[in-house]
């Protein structure tokens, strides 16, 4: 990115998530501070009543958005990544989203579990979906993250955090996509990004390249444009892909 400051960032997406570790640790939900969602009539992909509360919620954690001033880079023993999972609760008829007590990592990375113990749910109706993560100063390590999307349309944007969708219930041996009503969760990578003044842009991105933001003014998602992935350049490093049009404008409300 253009602009070195921190940056919030959630990004839901299932093609490049780590996985699951051999020993399973079972993360705690749900996570007071964010309510339960139910799943929107009409709409299964990661709805925005979650995306907002979840960037609040990290984002008031202890070192969530520090970034260094000068160099832009996450500050050692301040900076501090923290990972929440993802997950859906009930059944086809009625399914809810939610998201784990966070994990506390360091100023590089935290670690997601892939199992989750809920309050109110047997692990037979428990679905883990994804994880999310605070993104420090929009920077390296993990920006590669932001390498597969089109990084023109918040290159100028302030503090992140990251959310992935995993097609996968997370029950051993049975890894079924969780549904409702008959129709899967639909996969779709999310990026919240934070103007310097705090105000924030919503937006969502498919595996059929469709790039959606959220209008307050339409209350909806309204499509920006479509992308495709391009192969790494000569020296084997990812590039975001290529857009129609290109570059993408935000919409300006």
């Amino acid at each position: 990115m253009r602009h070195a400051l921190p940056l919030l960032l959630l990004v839901v997406g299932c093609a490049t998530s780590p996985p699951p570790p051999r020993v399973q640790r079972r993360a705690k939900g749900p996570w007071p501070p964010v309510p339960a969602v139910e799943m929107p009539t009409g709409d299964t992909s990661i709805p925005i009543d979650l995306l907002r509360d979840v960037a609040d919620a990290l984002l008031e954690l202890p070192g969530a958005k520090v970034c260094g001033s000068v160099e832009q880079r996450p500050i050692v023993g301040l900076s501090t990544e923290y990972c929440s999972t993802v997950y859906v609760v009930g059944d086809r008829n009625s399914l809810s989203w939610r998201v784990t007590e966070p994990t506390k990592g360091n100023h590089e990375r935290c670690r997601p579990s892939f199992a989750v113990e809920d309050d109110d749910y047997p692990a037979s109706q428990v679905w883990v979906v994804g994880y999310v993560h605070n993104h420090l100063c929009g920077s390296p390590p993990s920006s590669n993250d932001l390498a597969r999307w089109p990084q023109d349309a918040f290159d100028a944007y302030v503090a992140m955090a990251e959310v992935r969708l995993i097609p996968s219930n997370g029950q051993p041996g049975n890894p079924v996509p969780a549904a409702y009503k008959n129709t899967g969760i639909d996969m779709a990578s999310a990026i919240v990004a934070e103007r310097p003044d705090g105000t924030r842009v919503y937006l969502r991105y498919f595996t059929t390249g469709e790039v959606e933001q959220w209008s307050d003014a339409r209350a909806g998602w309204v499509s920006l444009g479509a992308c495709a992935p391009r192969l790494p350049d000569s020296r084997n490093r990812p590039r975001p892909p290529q857009c129609s049009p290109e570059p993408l404008h935000l919409l300006r409300e």
